[in-house]
């Protein structure tokens, strides 16, 4: 730990709380990938289906090889937090406005890998409405869906952990008299998400600025992209003496890296309809 610093206690659960409502990117991602970003390689295993083929007595069955492989995750960003706490030494700052400076610097975290992990998702998946096919409005947002779903069965992928990402010009149709949309609201025991709407064919919906210009919606299945975070340097208090502008003061400072990337290009469907 650097000198005149002090570790934050619990940093790792507060953090994890924070992000888990804060960022979207978590809650649709594939977060089962190896490595530590920032430190080691980062991958994940892709599965591609299994030969099935009819074993017969005597003869048996050839061999077959289903091409499952290693995927790494080049796409890397470290971000950092330093947040003044003016006025406070290392010693002299109160726990809650420390914990109060953190949480509000690892939401501004959660709101940036979900800019940057948009982007690369929209440009890396499969564009099924280009920006000059029709843009949906009330009347036909849920036959739009429905095709971002038929794109995603076609490919065989699971039904489950499915999600829908949408602008809130599109959340305000969703959630027009016209659409005749009827979102399922009942959340069960799952953690409450920020910009989570409802369900609807199938996919969690959560509503967010952070789409891209120009892209109303996108679909997709867990699969399709993954994402993995570490703090690179574990947060402290940090003295800011000697600083040579600080004075009796101190800061709280962390390095966050993540990693993220599109897997299945298929397994993510996005609708720019503009005309």
């Amino acid at each position: 730990m650097p000198t005149g610093a002090r570790k934050i206690t619990g940093y790792s659960d507060i953090s994890e709380q924070v992000l888990a409502q804060e960022s979207i990117i978590r809650s649709v991602s594939n977060l089962d990938v190896e490595g530590t970003p920032g430190t080691t390689q980062v991958s994940v295993y892709v599965h591609s289906l299994a030969t099935v083929a009819d074993y017969v007595p005597g003869t048996g069955v050839s061999l077959t090889n289903d091409g499952s492989s290693y995927v790494v995750l080049t796409t890397l960003k470290e971000k950092a937090v330093n947040e003044l706490l003016d006025g406070y030494t290392v010693d002299t700052a109160p726990a809650d406005l420390v914990v109060s400076r953190f949480q509000a610097g690892v939401s501004a975290l959660g709101e940036q890998v979900d800019t940057d992990a948009l982007i690369l998702m929209e440009s890396g998946g499969t564009e099924l409405v280009a920006v000059g096919g029709a843009k949906p409005v009330a009347g036909t947002i849920y036959a739009d869906i429905l095709a971002l779903k038929k794109a995603i069965d076609d490919t065989k992928a699971p039904r489950r952990e499915r999600s829908l990402l949408i602008n809130p010009e599109m959340e305000s149709l969703l959630l027009n008299v016209d659409s005749k949309v009827i979102l399922n609201t009942d959340r069960g025991d799952r953690i409450l998400q920020e910009g989570w709407i409802g369900r609807v064919a199938g996919f969690d919906v959560f509503g967010t600025t952070l789409l891209p210009s120009g892209t109303n919606m996108i679909a997709l299945q867990k699969r399709g992209f993954a994402y993995r975070d570490s703090w690179k340097v574990a947060p402290v208090i940090q003295s800011l003496a000697g600083s040579g502008t600080y004075i009796g003061d101190s800061a709280v400072q962390g390095r966050m890296a993540y990693t993220y990337g599109v897997i299945r290009a298929t397994l993510i469907q996005v609708n720019n309809g503009g005309a």
